[in-house]
């Protein structure tokens, strides 16, 4: 049996998506901020049953791999990271922006993990396919890195001088799909594009705070 999991809590708002042997696809939502760590398993193992599988049968299991919250990426990883190791699936690392792209019908710039006067700026081509090379950037390059963009794609951290500074180009909010998530995967995952599950990581445009607080001690 083929079956396909993606697993999207790199933000607040997020979910589980599977698909079936026979293409029926169920999710779920999750809050990434309220017990994922409980919860995540218990879900997916919910939506297998719901297809009439188990996490066993799973051939592909895609992750958003952020920029997003410590916990709720490094929760997701994980378990993305101990299905593969059990089972031997395919894994994908589906970048969060993409995610957030979905469904876009030009390119668009995903603005995630503002800090610090920098924010990591991603542009999606309409498609799905990332145009250029993602990375921080401040107040002063942003407006380059924006040309040509028909929108905007937002966390609720972007901050203020820096909407000021999009002018007439319109924000949008952030919204992940995990059913686009997993739409995502499996293009990726014909395009050959898995990874080895020993290699996968959170995208973590600057060390997270809890490890850098951790660290001052």
């Amino acid at each position: 049996m083929s079956v396909h999991l993606a697993i999207e809590t790199a933000h607040r708002a997020g979910g589980v998506a599977v698909r079936g042997e026979d293409g029926r696809v169920v999710a779920v939502p999750l809050e990434s901020a309220s017990g994922i760590d409980d919860r995540l398993m218990p879900e997916i193992d919910r939506l297998f049953r719901e297809l009439g599988a188990t996490p066993c049968e799973v051939s592909l299991v895609g992750v958003s791999i952020g920029p997003g919250g410590f916990t709720g990426l490094r929760i997701a990883v994980s378990t993305a990271r101990s299905l593969a190791l059990t089972t031997g699936c395919a894994v994908v690392a589906v970048p969060t922006a993409i995610v957030a792209a979905a469904g876009s019908e030009a390119t668009v710039a995903v603005l995630l993990s503002s800090r610090r006067g920098t924010i990591w700026c991603t542009r999606v081509a309409a498609g799905g396919q990332i145009d250029g090379e993602p990375g921080l950037v401040g107040t002063s390059g942003l407006a380059e890195r924006i040309r040509g963009c028909e929108a905007v794609i937002a966390d609720d951290h972007l901050p203020e001088d820096m909407a000021e500074l999009l002018g007439d180009v319109p924000i949008r909010p952030l919204h992940l799909d995990p059913t686009a998530c997993l739409e995502a995967a499996e293009a990726m995952a014909a395009d050959g594009r898995t990874v080895d599950p020993g290699t996968l990581e959170p995208l973590y445009p600057r060390p997270p705070e809890a490890v850098r607080l951790f660290e001052a001690r």
